[in-house]
């Protein structure tokens, strides 16, 4: 068998993408088909310095902005994200720009004998993400990049990009919250250890401060696998945040670094966070690699950045659009309190579709205070890495009616909705599946 095309690559790996419940988290079955994968491929991600991101929030921002800073101080850096926006090579990217397709197609043919091979094993074939995971590290050892920033998929501990036992490993941990509680655990704690479990022996750890039973979670993470723990704290490390609609303003201290008002081009009083453990990584980096923390080079990478669906204001001719893929309760919150702070005394017209069995009931409850109208939609997506459903729209104006609020209406053409002549802001959020459906529909109008 031989790929012929990217078409063909992307039709393949959809196939491999698995279906029903049992399928879609395979926990530690997974873990040990992909470790052999990489085995089997010579261990790439031994061989390449890894920077290692799991949390439930802002893990995606963190590895973007760890990775553009690096680039822009001399490095070659590779970046994997999941899940992608518009184009499936997100998920391997060189200095920040998309791998070409026929590079894509390339290396995907050079590793379809282990792929066909593991057929025939115990654990059968790797799946969609292990497939696209194990791709990345070959990519990024091909390609000899200095520093790899990977973003875990589903939790950490049983992740497949949970493969890196290399003692040199960065590991950074970002907000946790309660998100995929089926698959992950129903309390913080629970969620806490299976984000922790991707440090490993001697490993530098950076992570937000935050709860204290989460912190303990790491701490006794960091103290059994005798990894230096590094926790960055609002109010001391970042502090005196202020937002408008073109940037966030920061203070950053570390050690001796000191970065007064940042000018950062991501938007949210929680990108200061994520911003902040993207330095302290790249400070203690730094330290242990001899290389220098340029300041200058750095707050000009930062004035620059733009992650496309996180907090995004788009002006048009007939209206102002937010686009957020908040889609689980916290990410809701920062979202709302962000639309406070941009927009204060605004009411909006929200156009909202969420994953099945995200805490949708939740969210509402903080998106009501700031809503105008609520339009429920829904997506279907089959071409990532869970084969997502959307939430029936049904049972999302049930809790509506439930929550006393009445101004909604279901919608299944939202491009309609976005088209709509209106004063008021309209918000798409809930998904970054919904975003990415309608991310292509917003440029096109934009440009026309």
């Amino acid at each position: 068998m031989k790929i012929k095309s990217f078409a063909e690559a992307k039709k393949f790996l959809y196939q491999q993408i698995p279906r029903g419940e049992k399928g879609k988290f395979p926990g530690q079955l997974g873990l040990e088909r992909s470790r052999l994968f990489l085995k089997l491929l010579d261990n790439p991600q031994e061989k390449i310095k890894v920077i290692h991101i799991a949390g439930t929030s802002g893990k995606g921002s963190t590895a973007y902005l760890t990775s553009k800073t690096l680039t822009n101080l001399g490095f070659k850096t590779g970046l994997t994200v999941s899940p992608h926006l518009l184009d499936i090579r997100e998920r391997i990217q060189i200095n920040n720009q998309l791998i070409s397709r026929q590079k894509f197609v390339y290396n995907l043919n050079r590793l379809l004998p282990i792929i066909e091979k593991m057929k025939n094993l115990p654990y059968g074939s790797p799946t969609y993400f292990e497939i696209l995971i194990g791709l990345a590290f070959y990519i990024f050892y091909q390609e000899k990049v200095d520093y790899a920033i990977v973003e875990t998929g589903l939790g950490g501990l049983l992740d497949g990009s949970n493969v890196i036992n290399n003692p040199q490993k960065i590991v950074v941990l970002t907000k946790i919250g309660l998100d995929h509680t089926h698959v992950l655990g129903k309390t913080l704690s629970q969620i806490a250890c299976q984000k922790a479990g991707i440090i490993k022996p001697k490993n530098m750890v950076i992570a937000i401060s935050q709860n204290p039973v989460i912190d303990k979670v790491f701490k006794n993470a960091a103290r059994q696998n005798k990894a230096a723990l590094t926790f960055i704290k609002k109010n001391h490390h970042f502090k005196n945040i202020k937002i408008s609609t073109q940037e966030t303003v920061f203070d950053f201290f570390l050690s001796s670094s000191h970065i007064n008002k940042i000018e950062l081009g991501l938007l949210g009083p929680h990108q200061a966070e994520n911003c902040s453990l993207a330095l302290a990584a790249i400070i203690l980096l730094s330290k242990r690699d001899h290389f220098k923390f340029d300041i200058k080079n750095i707050r000009q990478t930062l004035q620059n950045s733009h992650f496309p669906g996180r907090l995004e204001i788009l002006k048009f001719a007939n209206r102002t659009i937010v686009i957020d893929g908040a889609h689980n309760p916290q990410k809701i919150a920062s979202l709302t309190k962000s639309l406070k702070l941009l927009f204060p005394q605004k009411k909006f017209d929200f156009l909202i579709a969420f994953k099945k069995k995200k805490k949708f009931h939740q969210a509402f409850i903080k998106i009501i205070p700031l809503a105008n109208k609520i339009y429920l939609t829904s997506f279907f997506k089959s071409n990532q890495g869970l084969a997502s459903l959307a939430e029936d729209p049904l049972q999302m104006a049930n809790t509506l009616k439930k929550l006393n609020f009445n101004k909604f209406q279901i919608s299944l053409q939202p491009e309609k909705i976005i088209k709509k002549k209106s004063s008021k802001i309209l918000v798409i959020t809930g998904s970054l599946y919904l975003i990415a459906e309608l991310y292509p529909l917003l440029k096109k109008i934009k440009r026309e």
